[in-house]
């Protein structure tokens, strides 16, 4: 019996060990996932480049920052779809990666959009997006820093809130002149907290958008949204 006892207890030993190191393993792998690959003295077309050699994926498109709270790099195909369930490297995961909406034909349209998972068991890049509902994080963390191949762009955020019913800023052209001015400050009046960044009828802005998780995603859409206008 005593024999069966210590074999019982060395299995468990063995079991916990084996658990601890998985999920050490996966943290680790969490938290690396929002470190920067690259140095940023590095060109931005070289930083793309070698994005895509990494993952194998010739899809990556540019690469994403905030400083001190995210960084990803941003993937774009023929939908929007397809990366909702593929990772960086075009393998099935429900994690999906971040993209950009297939409808921006260049990075220099007016409005782009980049969306992004979330989920309740893994941190992932764009969950820090949810950080902003907090004023201290919002005032602390007002840049995003876009990485193309054509060169860097900085936006300063002017707006950060949760969407629940109207989900027209995912519309791209129905906005023009007066209207596209409109809209813009629409967004600011939404915002959480006040920015001083200026925007008019001429503003060309980026949109973030990941889910809340509030009520689930699916059956009712709850976003958060950072919106940032270019920084000239």
């Amino acid at each position: 019996m005593k024999k069966v006892l210590k074999l019982c207890l060395c299995i468990i030993g063995m079991l916990v060990c084996v658990y601890l190191i998985y999920n050490h393993y996966e943290y680790q792998v969490m938290e690396d996932s929002s470190k920067p690959v690259f140095d940023y003295d590095e060109k931005s077309s070289d930083k793309i480049n070698k994005l895509k050699e990494e993952y194998n994926n010739n899809e990556i498109v540019m690469y994403l920052e905030i400083p001190d709270a995210l960084t990803v790099p941003v993937v774009q195909t023929e939908n929007n779809d397809f990366y909702l369930n593929h990772d960086i490297s075009k393998k099935e995961s429900s994690s999906g990666t971040a993209f950009l909406d297939y409808r921006n034909k260049s990075l220099n349209d007016k409005k782009i959009i980049v969306y992004g998972n979330n989920r309740l068991d893994k941190a992932l890049p764009l969950s820090k997006l949810l950080d902003y509902k907090d004023e201290s994080f919002f005032r602390n963390h007002q840049y995003i820093n876009v990485y193309t191949n054509s060169g860097k762009r900085t936006y300063k955020i002017f707006s950060s809130y949760i969407e629940k019913e109207n989900f027209d800023y995912v519309n791209l052209n129905g906005y023009t002149g007066l209207g596209y001015y409109e809209h813009l400050l629409d967004f600011k009046e939404k915002s959480l907290y006040d920015s001083d960044a200026i925007v008019d009828e001429t503003s060309k802005i980026i949109i973030i958008e990941t889910c809340t998780l509030e009520e689930g995603c699916d059956a009712n859409p709850s976003y958060q949204l950072v919106i940032g206008v270019e920084d000239e």
